[in-house]
């Protein structure tokens, strides 16, 4: 506005990127460490997108004033095969559908987005597709152009994409997980273990930066995904639930509890497993460093981390801004506290302490969970 005021989306996403570079190079001087990546002139944010929607025939849409009108059926019946078996997950893309996700696949990469993924989902005429990572300001502008195109190309072959988080009562809705991370222009990612003292060192201050965001500002990181067609899906056995907790691996959780009782900061090993099929026709495959939990809002997936409670019709934009804005607080607590004097093993230490609660490797779709979270005074926001 004229008196400076933001009323978009992009802009707190540029300030909140700001913040993570201006706070990650102040954590990452304050550690002192001696490896030439250590030299860092800057600090990015990236973003993954992966959008989920339904395509279904413009025929059967425009016969249904509700979906019409609200975006979601108001009233019907479940169809008898409903998502049992996962046959739609495990099955051929529908031919027109297929035709529509190509065109789309295309002309991204025309603009120069190349996508990763396209897949269908698990409901009945839901379907996925991703890009490759990139920086996250140009990552969410690409997810903008994804859903207008998709909606534009749709209508030509006589097909409409759904994008609202909730379009149909009992089978699975839509989200929108951001994989998310943060790093150094010299390829410090904070969110990998790496394979330097150095680099784990910025792991477990990276992982420390984050829990401190999650626990401090929960409510706010709640909130940032908050919206009437998300809070249909939110808690529902399909997405995380309304309670935001950090699911860095049951192996690094461990790791915590041994740094706060005065353990190594690089005692944690990340070392990948081998899964046997318990066949002699397959050999044994790699595993990631830990274990994908589906049901947190906020899982480890070996690089990154995956903010799945985002809803699929939201602009990734904000809920992007708050990942960057709670981590970077998080990073200038750290850096407070090693400026103050702390060793960097007993600044994380304490860091972990205090934000101890919020680290959860259980299942969140169990019925103890709420009440658990209750004990560890962590929000609930139905």
């Amino acid at each position: 506005t004229h008196y400076g005021k933001c009323i978009d989306l992009k802009t707190p996403l540029l300030r909140s990127s700001d913040a993570v570079a201006r706070e990650g190079l102040r954590l990452l001087k304050a550690m002192k460490l001696s490896s030439p990546k250590a030299h860092a002139k800057t600090f990015y944010s990236y973003l993954g997108w992966e959008q989920e929607f339904f395509v279904i025939s413009a025929e059967a849409y425009k016969a249904r004033p509700d979906l019409v009108n609200c975006g979601r059926t108001l009233f019907g019946s479940l169809p008898q095969r409903n998502q049992q078996m996962d046959l739609n997950y495990f099955g051929p893309i529908p031919n027109k559908v297929d035709k529509l996700l190509r065109i789309v696949e295309a002309k991204m990469l025309q603009i120069g987005t190349p996508m990763a993924v396209r897949h269908n989902e698990v409901a009945p005429g839901q379907h996925e597709m991703s890009p490759i990572f990139c920086q996250a300001s140009a990552s969410c502008d690409n997810n903008v152009i994804f859903m207008e195109m998709m909606t534009n190309e749709a209508e030509k072959l006589g097909l409409v994409v759904l994008f609202h988080e909730k379009p149909f009562k009992g089978i699975n809705g839509n989200g929108k997980h951001n994989n998310w991370s943060v790093g150094t222009d010299t390829g410090i990612n904070f969110f990998y273990p790496g394979k330097t003292d150095d680099e784990r060192l910025c792991f477990v201050a990276g992982i420390a930066a984050l829990a401190y965001g999650l626990k401090e500002y929960n409510e706010l990181v709640r909130v940032s995904v908050a919206h009437a067609g998300n809070d249909h899906r939110l808690g529902a056995q399909e997405a995380p639930p309304a309670i935001i907790s950090l699911y860095p691996g049951t192996g690094f959780e461990q790791h915590v509890d041994n740094i706060i009782k005065g353990g190594d900061l690089l005692a944690y090993k990340a070392n990948k497993q081998k899964a046997a099929p318990g066949c002699t026709a397959a050999e044994a495959i790699d595993t990631n460093v830990e274990d994908r939990n589906r049901t947190a809002p906020f899982p480890f997936c070996g690089n990154r981390f995956e903010f799945r409670a985002v809803g699929s019709s939201q602009n990734c934009a904000f809920p992007t801004a708050i990942c960057n804005t709670v981590w970077a607080a998080g990073a200038a607590y750290l850096a407070e506290k090693i400026e103050s004097g702390a060793s960097l093993r007993d600044a994380v230490a304490a860091t972990f302490k205090e934000c101890r609660p919020v680290i959860f490797t259980g299942n969140g779709y169990s019925p103890e969970w709420p009440v658990e979270a209750q004990k560890r005074s962590l929000p609930n926001l139905r």
